[in-house]
């Protein structure tokens, strides 16, 4: 019987597991980036708290926001 080769897969040695990056001080955000995606979120809160309703309301789910 002649024998198969062997599929990539079971040759292929596995992957290590990822270790996480240590962030360095370096790598930390400034003080000015900071506030820049602080103001972003608050951007974007502002945002689903006026659009929110509305768009429930066109999919007639205007109770999920009187739910409690």
């Amino acid at each position: 019987m002649i024998n198969s080769p062997k599929s990539s897969e079971s040759s292929m040695p596995h992957s290590q597991p990822m270790k996480l990056k240590t962030l360095r001080v370096s790598d930390q955000l400034t003080p000015s980036e900071i506030d820049v995606l602080r103001q972003s979120k608050k951007s974007i809160a502002a945002y689903v708290q006026r659009e929110l309703p509305e768009l429930l309301k066109q999919h007639q789910l205007g109770y999920v926001l009187n739910k409690t």
